[in-house]
């Protein structure tokens, strides 16, 4: 399997790459369509926007439309980059973008979106408690 990320800080501590790896495991369970292990990175009360849907989401939207998506959609490549990782003591506020060729069936698509998601650490993993994503204006339909 590739790494879902090519680059990331130098200058990153090892409680952030913490983060970040947790992140890279959330994305690899969705990609894989592991939503079991997937909402294992979910905590129960979540909550969150994003760009597939017009009202909030929580984790019964996720576990509901995510199992719909992994069963409809393919990914066919995937680049998270980091921009930026904020630690305060058990809570970690995380900004990305997210590059993916997707496949499904009305064709393929490139898609990047833009997240800010809220990270706590529950001791044995990083887990989202807030999340807010929107579309890049970039999105190519082809």
């Amino acid at each position: 399997m590739q790494p879902l990320t090519s680059s990331k800080p130098k200058s990153w501590s090892e409680e952030q790459h913490s983060v970040w790896r947790s992140l890279e495991d959330h994305w690899d369970h969705l990609i894989n369509a592991r939503v079991d292990e997937f909402l294992k990175y979910i905590h129960d009360d979540f909550i969150g926007f994003g760009h597939e849907s017009p009202i909030n989401i929580d984790k019964p939207w996720l576990n509901k439309w995510v199992g719909f998506w992994t069963k409809s959609t393919k990914i066919i490549i995937c680049e998270l980059r980091p921009i930026d990782i904020r630690i305060h003591e058990d809570i970690a506020i995380v900004q990305y973008f997210i590059f993916t060729i997707e496949k499904n069936m009305e064709g393929g698509k490139r898609v990047i979106r833009r997240y800010t998601m809220t990270w706590k650490n529950q001791g044995n993993r990083w887990v989202v408690i807030g999340s807010h994503n929107n579309l890049a204006d970039e999105t190519i339909r082809g």
